[in-house]
């Protein structure tokens, strides 16, 4: 299975998204021409979706699925950081955030309001080649009308207004601190900008600091003019909508738009090929080791990079991946990485390793960068091939059957050139050979085309012969691609259908089912089981004995080695992950119709057999080890565990104490690998499972065999709950120093006495909204996001308990370290003045809106119903407890709200944390 890029590479290289505000502003009037509006032109069909064009030159491509009640819109326009131009670098992200500020007919807030009214998932992201918007809604005409006519409208009658930028500059320099934190981001950005001397690749998405701060406004206006129209933009639209009532629309809000006089030039610098390895260091504060490198490849379309991405995966497959076995298997590095960046112009392929702080950096430094040039001695077998194929091929799969995924995941291929690309880099995938493979590694893993670190000479050099560009159109010629995939029913999720529907039963030995069956899009079947094991008093000292135990069961089970169980899954077309909560050992899976049976064996042996291999579990350790030592001066890890230890009441070896980070790793240092196999043969079982399936399935075939797998299988121990009783908050203000971060962290917490069967639960939900839980649209969101411009994300959460009386409610923000004394002053107002004031009617109308429509989205997902099911198997509830928790958030009014917030919260009654590099903002005042 292949494992993402480091994410905090990824932080810096990937995308880059804008929280949503808005606010208005002075409106930029477009340079347009008025045209005729003709009747959009249909261009082609490939596998399910048809391309449209309008005469303005807006692309259009129609999705259809009916088979969830969704829809997904996204924009997608072709101007990325790649277009900026000489002190212009982070245009392309600052016109993201400030078209979220609204337009004439969206002032004041309306349009985030807007979003957040219909339960809309939203967001935007700039990226090098493009920047795109999308919204997921429930599928209506009334909402799919009200996302088109203000996608069109933001078009080009957004405010971009010098008043709207300097509110957002803070917000923006606090999204680049945010990036500056994580070590491994800044050094890939720095490898980046050495690697790319000329192209924008080179400069990060965010752009330079002084080019965003001393930015011109009448140049980012001129900037959105030339972009931000219809001739420059892919529209893309999937889900259930009818396809001739959704072409109406599109070209009703935007065909009226005039196509624009300029043209717009295409983009021509390029690196010369390189000449010499290059490298590159970095020293700053961190608890962990890293080495990578960057290496030069074609453009995304280019079949090499087809190629290249097959020997990504035999590189660093876990776990039999080349890299893995070399590093992370004999414990020299706790996580390693490859994969090429897929660009519309030459892009770079990347390996990192990252390694404790007192490992041997220089020895993996050598192995890392032998590894791609030893395939000339040993080349990649057919196993190895078959095997990164088969994963790739799952991994469209899934993609095509997942309408919103499909949505957005077209962006990427819309901005290397076309949107087809998507299926014919599939094709191309399946089309590598092994001699493609050992070609593509011999051409351009060579010494003088990396980047690594100090430059070294040498009197023969060796230069990389890249090849032409791709050309997409030339590619694509005659290209008519596969048969669309299969759709699902149209599945109504409402309380009453999917009662009736829904089969319950109950295993021998006590464990409970619950099936729903139905046809999916792809055949897909998702599953959830919950293993509950132990008591308060069996379980004492055991936390890291239980942790590991279940974190080793995906190791090897059986006698199947760990690389065994991942190919078995990858020939399954099946996804298994464990993990586990408290006393209780989660499971969740997806299959498929035709593979469910041979699946549900696999699950067992992998549950009630696990061989717990020496050599998996000092991997686990180190892994283990490295993760917490990597938390020690990251200020988000620095306050959740400070809250978590403070006024604990719970004596160490007791499941609710929190550990120090010395005991934390002392435990996993003392554990003994015996422990493990004991541990699981006196506790895990499945008496108190709960097991729920939904999808395409036999439901008496899928019953029985579960039975047969499952129903004798019972732990030597009993199982009782670990109650979390409500212990009142004690208040406190907790300070952390974090030399050399530049983003400080937040967080405030407050126990709530109060259960989600309480009468105040729904008026507390809906509160929380209102206060920060609706992200952008909220009290804590208007006051330090939109207003004063000093958090990039702030907000509040609520935690309802659903069998203790002993709920919690969060506050949190992010803000540069200077801006310390503004944060706790607006949060500590916005607080005083919600429980002074009230809410307002209009407020708790947006809130339960955005409530309702969001339970309604959560349950057209099979994930979603699937662990639904395994609470209401525990709790003891049905879909009919569902339909009245959401009648108490109808009828909650603003009298209930507010009695609930004032009898429950105080402003002064929080636990409160803050981490960050305040001595040295001090110090620069």
């Amino acid at each position: 299975m292949r494992r993402p890029l480091f994410s905090a590479l990824l932080l810096a290289t990937a995308l880059v998204s804008a929280p949503l505000a808005a606010k208005p502003a002075k409106p930029a009037k477009p340079a347009v021409a008025v045209a005729s509006v003709a009747a959009p032109q249909r261009i082609q069909s490939i596998e399910g979706i048809t391309e449209y064009r309008l005469g303005n030159g807006l692309r259009v491509l129609l999705a259809p699925d009916a088979s969830k009640p969704t829809a997904t819109l996204n924009l997608t326009y072709l101007v990325g950081s790649r277009h900026e131009n000489y002190g212009e670098t982070g245009m392309a992200h600052l016109l993201e955030h400030l078209v979220f500020k609204g337009t004439p007919s969206l002032k004041d807030g309306a349009l985030v309001a807007g979003l957040k009214a219909r339960g809309m998932q939203y967001n935007g992201t700039t990226s090098d080649d493009r920047t795109n918007y999308f919204e997921t809604f429930s599928a209506s005409d009334d909402n799919l009308d009200w996302a088109l006519k203000m996608e069109a409208d933001r078009m080009v009658n957004s405010f971009i207004a010098r008043k709207d930028l300097d509110t957002e500059m803070t917000v923006v320099r606090n999204e680049m601190e945010a990036g500056e934190n994580n070590p491994a981001g800044v050094l890939f950005q720095k490898m980046l900008a050495s690697a790319y001397q000329w192209h924008n690749y080179g400069k990060t998405t965010i752009g330079a600091r002084s080019d965003v701060e001393q930015v011109n406004i009448e140049r980012l206006q001129a900037f959105y003019r030339k972009y931000y129209q219809p001739d420059n933009a892919v529209l893309v639209l999937t889900g259930k909508f009818d396809e001739a009532s959704a072409l109406a629309k599109i070209q009703r809000y935007f065909g009226v738009i005039p196509k624009p006089t300029r043209v717009l030039e295409r983009t021509w610098t390029r690196d010369p090929v390189q000449d010499g390895e290059r490298q590159v260091s970095l020293s700053r504060v961190g608890d962990y080791q890293m080495v990578a490198a960057i290496y030069h490849i074609p453009n995304g379309p280019h079949p090499d990079v087809a190629a290249l991405t097959v020997f990504a995966s035999v590189l660093d497959d876990v776990p039999s991946g080349r890299l893995h076995k070399a590093l992370v298997e004999t414990r020299k590095a706790a996580q390693v990485g490859a994969g090429p960046s897929v660009q519309a112009e030459p892009g770079n392929f990347s390996l990192y390793a990252v390694v404790d702080k007192a490992g041997d950096l220089e020895a993996v430094r050598r192995i890392l960068l032998a590894a791609p040039e030893e395939v000339l001695a040993k080349p990649v077998t057919e196993e190895e091939l078959k095997r990164a194929k088969l994963g790739m091929a799952n991994s469209y799969e899934k993609l095509m059957n997942n309408p919103e995924r499909l949505g957005v995941a077209l962006s990427s291929a819309i901005a290397q050139g076309d949107w087809r690309l998507l299926f014919l880099q599939r094709d191309q995938i399946e089309a590598v050979t092994l001699a493609d493979v050992q070609r593509v590694a011999a051409n351009y893993f060579k010494a003088s085309n990396r980047t690594v670190g100090i430059f070294v000479p040498t009197d023969k050099p060796e230069r990389v012969a890249m090849p032409e560009e791709a050309q997409p159109a030339v590619l694509l010629k005659d290209y008519v691609g596969r048969k669309a995939v299969e759709a699902g029913e149209a599945f109504d999720p409402s309380y009453a259908n999917v009662a009736a529907r829904t089969q319950h039963s109950a295993l021998p030995n006590g464990a409970k089912l619950a099936l729903l069956s139905k046809t999916t899009r792809g055949n897909t079947v998702t599953g959830r089981m919950v293993l509950r094991f132990g008591d308060p008093e069996s379980l004492k000292g055991l936390s890291t004995v239980a942790e590991a135990s279940s974190a080793m069961l995906l190791r090897g089970a059986g006698g199947m080695s760990r690389e065994q169980i991942s190919d078995r899954l990858e020939a399954l077309k099946a996804t298994l992950s464990i993990g586990r909560s408290g006393n209780a050992i989660s499971v969740s899976f997806e299959a498929r119709r035709d593979t469910l049976a041979d699946f549900l064996p696999l699950l067992a042996q992998i549950l009630r057999r696990p061989d717990f291999p020496a050599s998996e579990f000092e991997q686990l350790r180190a892994q283990w080890l490295t993760g917490i030592e990597a938390g020690r001066r990251e200020p988000q890890s620095i306050v959740s565990r400070a809250l978590g230890r403070h006024d604990n009441p719970y004596p160490k070896g007791d499941w609710r104490y929190a550990a120090t980070v010395e005991e934390d790793l002392e435990a996993i240092r003392s554990v003994a690998l015996d422990a493990l196999p004991r541990f699981h043969a006196e506790f895990i079982g499945a008496q108190n499972a709960q097991i729920a399936l939904v999808g395409d399935f036999d439901a008496a075939a899928a019953s029985a065999q579960i039975g047969q797998l499952f129903g004798d299988w019972v732990a030597k121990r009993p199982f009782a709950r670990i109650p979390q009783p409500y212990r009142k908050t004690l208040a406190a203000e907790l300070s952390f120093e974090t030399p050399e971060k530049a983003n400080a962290v937040f967080v405030a917490s407050l126990r709530l006495p109060v259960s989600e069967g309480d009468p105040q639960a729904a008026p507390l939900m809906l509160a929380n909204r209102i206060l920060g839980g609706g992200a952008m649209r909220s009290r804590l969101g208007d006051r330090l996001r939109q207003k004063e411009g000093i958090s990039y994300g702030a907000g509040s959460a609520l935690g309802l308990s659903a069998e203790d009386r002993n709920s919690g409610l969060t506050l949190h923000a992010i803000y540069a370290p200077q801006n310390r004394a503004r944060v706790q002053a607006a949060v500590r107002e916005e607080l005083e003045r919600l429980l002074k004031d009230g809410v307002t009617a209009e407020e708790l109308a947006d809130a339960r809106s955005g409530v309702l429509q969001e339970i309604s989205i959560a349950r057209t997902r099979d994930s979603v119903l699937a662990s639904e099911f395994v609470g209401h198997l525990y709790l003891g509830r049905n879909q009919q407890w569902e339909a009245d928790f959401v009648a108490r958030i109808q009828a909650a009014s603003v009298a209930d709200v507010n009695a609930a917030l004032r009898e429950f919260v105080q402003a002064d009654a929080f636990a409160a944390a803050y981490a960050g590099d305040f001595a040295k903002a001090a110090a620069t005042r």
